[in-house]
């Protein structure tokens, strides 16, 4: 790298450069014949004196604005600019690493002008095939070096026809000819590649030999099975070495899984035509287990595993016996022996474990001698149990559990003695007896800081955690240095160090924490790459560093964690380079994902009988992080088709903005009959915005328009003239969230409880007028493992006014089925009409409580309670009308959501009405 500066004065009446200084800075990234000299040419002229730019021209830009080109040069209009600020500048441009070449000049005239010129790195627009049919085109893209959408490597060409090439001859093909011609297209740095392959002529088989080494009784059998092996590859297929790799590889593991030790196969030979393959399979493992009862033998099988070894010998039989000697143990089989006999018969090699299990022993009572600390404290600390197994094994492992709780309270001097085991008479059960010398505590006397500065040395005492009259114990001096660390990591001082100094007299403690501050760190220009289909505000504003701010790791995974949650990314890294001095650039290095995606699934429910979708989304329009989103649901009851857009940051801010539209069409039966109740048909359009208010917090607000057309109505549940024919409801609807659920989809701990208003008025131009109010709460709470309760209780209530005398049968409550009071059929709980027809109400109150159980592979039993009704108004709610149901679920567990199937049975049954009902779906209930 070479540079030359100059200095000049301008003066009235001097020649056509005088008047005006230049200012050049030019990076080049070197050809592929110059890359031995070095990557970059820097040359350099500059003014002696820093200049303030009144305007900033840039030509070349093709993958990026002009504003984050601007932001890593930090050169903007009114900036004042010098020759170490651009020479940073570029440097942290390049960090980038899209660029070929930035030059900046600086001309000074009766407007000071920065103008910056770049060329940017050809980028790979599209990888055109031909030929090489006899391979399937997926393979050759994944063995080619260069991807679609990556940048040009030139330096790479010679390298990746040679690795193709390659490929190919292992496939089979070792006189293919590969040429790349690059194709520059009319886009800005965008090139295709035509990739032209001839195959050439195949190397074929023509015969397979099988050489079986050595002979044996068995050899007949064996010999059949490899050849069965084998037939993976026949005569007439290409000689394809990785692919007859991979069966000589399956082989040799079936070899081992039938017991063969040390089996070899292979290496194999090919010669006009005839690949020859030798194999040598080993002499073969017999395992017999004698003598035990207590537990399997397949059980013991697991344990000994001895098919991966290479080799049999002594030490590795007796690290198998001494394996279930381990087991037995902790099953409370301290006496067990096990006595391994291995005998050789020809290529046959028997190995008997002989086992004797003798009894069963328990832990008795557990008693300590010598300590002031409450026995239960100190069994809590013990893996041995009273009423467990007792295990020899822990024994140790539990004398050292109980001294360093006692070094964890300060007690260093503290003595735990061998723990003493008495036998019962009938050796069923086994006391334990823990001899235990504490000593005197030891305490902390004074907790120091040295070599901080005198301002926040008080601030770091406090920060270790660690207070005058605490018991001494290591594990908390450890922790209270990497809190100081901590602390020092999230300030800037990303270098400094803590040593810890101890003095120990008369049992009190002095701490002492040496700290190296080293230098402060502060964070400069944020580059961002990898992104080439997503915009650089979208980025950039879920970044949450700022220029100048002081260095600290814990932001940097706050910012990884909020782009994951994009969805736009399968990688995302943040480090430094320190380009900028005192100041080091942050790197944000992203991976993008695939943003497009299209799902489809089907399923039975006992009132929708069959039912399925299709939804085709895509995440990232426009580069924003914008999602369009089209689904189709169709069952034998009802039709709905939705298209929908999520804007995440609208008007620029965090305000989440949704636009649904939405075709329904439904016919609704008689759960019991199958006879149609109405026919609806509805148009809505809505939209709305979200806020999230903290991180378990959300409010909403969405308006709703809706055409419903309801047709084929059953008299008894026409309660207003609405309720047929064609009515316009405008509404808003207001609501809050509160969820600390840990998985929205299989929650084991948390709350999800909310509100929500629906207000319809004719000021909103709604021929209809209510408002509706619902709540509800679920808590789910771990009891154990595959455990989980799950508890809910909703209501809701809803008042017509104005000139409407009862509310809209779309927008009644109606309770019963799969997801609310099972038991019942789908909405047959609640008012009736003269018919037996459900009419629905304007109040419900529903509670539901259920027991998750896991019980393997998979499936769950879910034993449940529910309870609700329906009524008509709030006069008429009494909840002795509360109806009961309880039952059982089975759960099987899909990527898409549990399958369920539950029965439900009713408590207080009325006259007339089933026991109960059962129900399919996909998903909780709640």
């Amino acid at each position: 790298m070479s540079g030359a500066s100059s200095a000049g004065t301008s003066n009235s009446g001097s020649s056509s450069n005088e008047g005006q200084t230049a200012m050049k800075l030019l990076l080049r990234r070197f050809a592929l014949v110059l890359a031995a000299a070095g990557p970059l040419l820097l040359s350099l002229t500059v003014a002696s004196a820093s200049v303030r730019v009144d305007r900033v021209v840039m030509t070349g830009l093709a993958s990026l604005g002009e504003q984050e080109m601007a932001e890593m040069l930090r050169i903007a209009p009114g900036s004042m600019l010098d020759e170490e600020m651009l020479r940073r500048g570029i440097k942290t441009a390049f960090l980038k690493g899209i660029f070929e070449e930035i030059s900046v000049t600086v001309r000074e005239g009766e407007q000071v002008v920065a103008e910056v010129k770049v060329r940017e790195r050809d980028r790979i627009r599209k990888v055109r095939l031909t030929g090489a049919a006899q391979l399937p085109e997926k393979l050759i893209r994944g063995q080619f070096l260069f991807k679609e959408d990556e940048l040009m490597g030139y330096d790479q060409v010679r390298q990746s026809l040679d690795l193709l090439k390659a490929w190919f001859s292992e496939k089979g093909y070792p006189a293919a000819e590969i040429t790349l011609d690059v194709v520059r297209t009319d886009r800005p740095y965008a090139v295709d590649l035509d990739l032209r392959i001839e195959a050439g002529k195949p190397l074929l088989i023509r015969g397979i030999t099988l050489n079986l080494a050595p002979a044996s009784p068995e050899a007949a059998a064996e010999r059949r099975r490899l050849l069965d092996e084998l037939s993976a590859i026949s005569p007439g297929d290409v000689f394809d070495h990785e692919r007859l790799g991979r069966v000589l590889r399956h082989i040799r593991n079936s070899l081992k899984v039938r017991g063969h030790i040390k089996p070899v196969v292979g290496p194999y030979s090919f010669s006009d035509g005839i690949l020859e393959i030798p194999v040598q399979p080993g002499r073969r493992l017999e395992i017999i287990i004698e003598g035990n009862k207590a537990l399997g033998t397949k059980t013991l099988m697991k344990e000994i595993s001895l098919t991966e070894m290479e080799d049999i010998n002594d030490e590795v039989v007796g690290e198998a016996a001494d394996r279930l000697l381990a087991l037995y143990h902790t099953e409370g089989y301290p006496f067990v022996q096990v006595a391994p006999v291995m005998k050789a018969d020809g290529e046959i090699l028997k190995l008997s474990f002989f086992v004797y299990e003798g009894q069963r022993v328990r832990v008795g009572k557990i008693g300590f001698s010598g300590a002031t600390l409450p026995a239960g404290t100190l069994k809590g600390v013990m893996l041995l149990a009273e009423g467990g197994p007792y295990n020899p094994d822990l024994l140790e492992r539990d004398r050292e559990s109980v001294r360093d709780l006692y070094g964890a309270l300060g007690y260093l001097e503290t003595v735990v003695k061998k723990i003493e085991v008495a036998m019962s008479e009938d050796k069923g059960s086994a006391g334990l007896t823990v001899q235990i010398e504490e000593g005197e505590r030891t305490t902390i006397e004074s907790v120091t800081i040295t070599g901080s500065r005198p301002e926040v040395a008080e601030e770091l005492a406090r920060v270790s955690g660690l207070k005058t009259g605490d018991p001494y114990n290591e594990v908390d001096i450890s922790d209270g240095r990497f809190r100081i660390l901590d602390h020092y990591s999230r300030t800037g001082y990303s270098a400094a160090d803590v040593a810890v100094q101890r003095e120990i007299l008369d049992r009190r403690a002095r701490v002492v924490f040496q700290v190296t501050e080293g230098a402060k760190k502060y964070l400069g220009t944020t580059v961002i790459t990898g992104n080439t289909r997503t915009r650089y505000k979208v980025i950039q504003r879920e970044l949450l560093h700022k220029d100048g701010q002081p260095f600290d790791h814990a932001v940097f995974a706050e910012e990884k964690h909020k782009l994951y949650k994009l969805g736009l990314f399968t990688d995302v890294e943040i480090e430094t380079a320190d380009v900028e001095g005192d100041r080091s650039s942050v790197l944000v290095k992203v991976t993008e994902g695939n943003a497009g995606s299209v799902e489809f699934g089907a399923g039975y429910a006992e009132h929708d009988r069959l039912r399925g979708f299709v939804e085709v989304s895509y995440r990232n329009l426009g580069g924003m992080n914008r999602e369009g989103l089209m689904r189709a649901e169709v069952s034998s009851l009802e039709q709905r088709y939705l298209l929908q857009y999520n804007e995440p940051w609208f008007l620029g801010r965090t305000f989440p903005l949704r636009v649904f539209f939405q075709y329904d069409k439904k016919r609704e039966i008689n759960a019991s009959t199958k006879e149609i109740l109405y026919r609806l048909t509805r148009y809505s359009l809505t939209a709305g915005i979200e806020k999230k208010l903290s991180s378990v917090m959300k409010s909403e607000l969405y308006y709703e328009f809706a055409l419903v057309r309801t047709a084929d109505v059953k008299p008894d549940v026409v309660l207003t003239k609405e309720d047929s024919g064609t009515i316009a409801i405008s509404s808003i609807k207001p609501a809050l969230v509160y969820d600390t659920r840990d998985n929205p989809f299989e929650p084991e701990k948390g709350v999800l409880a909310g509100a929500s208003l629906k207000f319809a008025s004719f000021l909103l131009f709604s021929e209809t007028n209510f408002a509706k109010l619902e709540l509800y709460a679920s808590r789910y709470q771990k009891l154990g493992r595959g455990l989980v309760l799950a508890v809910s209780l909703r209501g809701g209530v809803a008042y017509h006014f104005g000139d409407t005398q009862e509310l809209p049968l779309v927008e009644r409550f109606f309770l019963g089925g799969r997801s609310t009071v099972r038991g019942f059929d789908q909405d047959t709980l609640g008012p009736k009409g003269a018919d037996g027809n459900p009419t629905g109400g304007n109040v419900f109150l529903m509670g539901n409580a259920e027991l998750r159980v896991a019980i393997g592979k998979g499936f769950g039993l879910v034993p449940f309670v529910d309870i609700g009704n329906v009524w008509v108004n709030t006069k008429q709610m009494h909840l002795t009308d509360l109806r009961y149901t309880t039952g059982l679920g089975l759960r099987y567990n899909t990527p898409v959501g549990p399958l369920r199937a539950d029965y439900g049975y009713k408590l207080n049954r009325e006259p007339g009405e089933s026991r109960g009902a059962l129900h399919f779906s996909v998903g909780h209930a709640f």
